[in-house]
Order: C-alpha cells, then structure tokens, then sequence
C-alpha cells in the first residue's frame, strides 16, 4: 500500500508533464564530441508496458556467450563470502563501538509512510524502495518545470527498475529460502529451499535472506542515472560508495549476510542496464577533432635566372 501510494504520487506529476501535445515528439542531447541521446516525448504508462520485455530481455542476455563470464563471477565471490560471511558479521557488529546503532528505528508519517529515526536506519534506507522513488520524483519534477525529456524517462525508468526488480527478487528469495543473521538457527543461516508459501509469509526472516532486494534496489537506481546521465562522472563513485555502506550496515544490523550481495548486485545491475538501454536511442557522430592532418610531399625542379633549383611542395 505504501509502495503503491508513492507510484500513484509519481503517476500524477508524470501525467501532468507529459502528455502536452505540443512538446516535441523527441529530444537530443550531445553527450560527448560524438555521441547524441536521443528521447520520444513521455508516456504515461510506459514504466509499465516495459516490464514484460524487460524479462524477456534479461533471459536473452542471460544466456549470451559473453555474459556467463558475470555469472561465474557472482558464483565465486559468492562462494568466497559464504565461507568467511560469521567473520564478516563480526566485524560488521563492531561498527556498534563507533555509534551505529544495532536496530532501525522507523517511524510512519500520515500513517502511511516509514521514514528512519536514527543512524542505522538512515543507512538502512540508502537500498528502500521509497528512497529510489523520492529520487525518481525529484527528476520527474525537474523534468516537469524544464520539459527535460531525459529527466522524465530518468524517473520513470527508476520505477519500471523497481517494479521488475520486485517480481524478480521476492521470488528467488523464495527459491533459496535462507535465513537472516538475526534470526539464524545454525552458522550462516539455514537454507530451505522452494519453503511453502504460507510458512514463508508467517515467518518471513527465516526465508528471505538470499539475494538482498535492497542492494539490487539501489544498484539498479545508480545504474539507471549513471546510463542516462553519462557525462556526470561522480555518479557511479558516489552511488558505489552508498552500494557499499548500506551492505555494511546490514550485516552490522543482522538483516544480510555478505555473500547475499553479489547476486543482488548482478540483479540490479542488469535491470538497470536493460530498462535504461531500452529507452535512449544512441546515434555516432562524426568527430571532427579526430581528424587527422596528412601531408602529402611534392618534389620539383625548375630553372631560374640561369640557376638550377630543386624544391618540395607540402600541401595538407
């Protein structure tokens, strides 16, 4: 309900921005000295006509050649964090020591939204749905008082990120049926795989640990802005930065396990990359400043007031 309300704020101001029909029907941005953007006048719905070929999308590149390379690599680094992930506990729970609190403390505001009360929730919420629609409302309304195209499509792709990334993630949570740190019953948590439902929904922190809907969350709002926004070099540091902090506090708070990140971050990193690639038309251009000068020589002899000359001719 929640999740909903926050959507239906962003349908409203989308709908007020984007269905004039004298905007023009694209807008192009010069990204570098030979690469345009180009973006269709927004839709409405679009964040959700997307979404069944984004599913699509993911299988076909799920099996290319060129990609299982990521996979084997989530599979290792999964691997090496499982068999190190009670030390990595440990030393995440230190961070107590320097006032990072073990608990979120959350409030509601109008009884309909949580928002966080103290240090480990602010970090906490870094990953939360909201979070990534808040920023998502901040693009659509710059987009809206600037008829900016590319910001509109920014925060609809956000929501379209999250929506697929909702279906995907709560149902591999509910394949590898893994326990959360807090509530784990023997080292590393207990794996139940395919738990039956209703058990799932009574005792969800017993099931969910496995992949991290948080991480995939905000990794896929960084790579959704870092794709539309190329240009603007600090986003991937700084929103890879906020990837990392927000791992640490939960393990520090006992809600992940560090090897339930890689997969998360694969997850939000090809949703990202395919919702965001599905809507940006990317034209080459010719970059002039590349050209490059070529002399030509031109040997020669002549005569001249009774002088025998040998000359070279350059022309460029």
């Amino acid at each position: 309900m929640k999740r909903f309300a926050s959507i239906l704020l962003l349908l409203i101001t989308l709908g007020a921005s984007a269905q004039e029909k004298d905007k023009p029907a694209f807008q192009t941005y010069q990204i570098s000295d030979d690469m345009t953007y180009t973006y269709p006048r927004p839709k409405l719905f679009n964040f959700l006509t997307g979404i069944p070929k984004n599913y699509a999308n993911l299988g076909k590149e799920a099996v290319k050649k060129e990609n299982l390379k990521w996979w084997g690599l989530t599979a290792l680094t999964t691997g090496m964090l499982y068999a190190a992930d009670e030390e990595l506990l440990d030393y995440a729970e230190n961070l107590q020591d320097y006032g990072l609190e073990k608990d979120h403390d959350q409030d509601v505001f109008i009884g309909m939204f949580t928002y966080p009360r103290n240090n480990s929730a602010y970090l906490y919420y870094l990953g939360h749905g909201n979070t990534s629609l808040l920023i998502g409302l901040g693009f659509l309304s710059t987009g809206a008082l600037k008829k900016d195209y590319r910001a509109i499509h920014t925060s609809s792709e956000i929501v379209e990120g999250i929506l697929t990334l909702g279906v995907l993630t709560q149902g591999l949570k509910r394949v590898f049926g893994r326990e959360s740190p807090y509530v784990r019953t023997q080292p590393r948590g207990r794996w139940d795989l395919f738990p039956n439902l209703k058990t799932y929904a009574e005792n969800t922190p017993h099931y969910d640990a496995m992949p991290s809907g948080h991480v995939a969350t905000l990794t896929s709002t960084v790579t959704i802005i870092a794709k539309n926004y190329p240009e603007v070099k600090w986003i991937r540091p700084v929103g890879y930065t906020m990837i990392g902090v927000l791992s640490i506090e939960m393990m520090n708070s006992g809600v992940h396990y560090a090897s339930d990140y890689p997969l998360g971050i694969l997850i939000g990193y090809s949703v990202g990359s395919i919702v965001a690639n599905s809507k940006i038309k990317k034209e080459k251009t010719e970059k002039f400043s590349d050209t490059k000068t070529s002399f030509h020589p031109q040997f020669y002899m002549t005569r001249s007031y009774g002088d025998n000359l040998v000359g070279v001719v350059f022309s460029f």
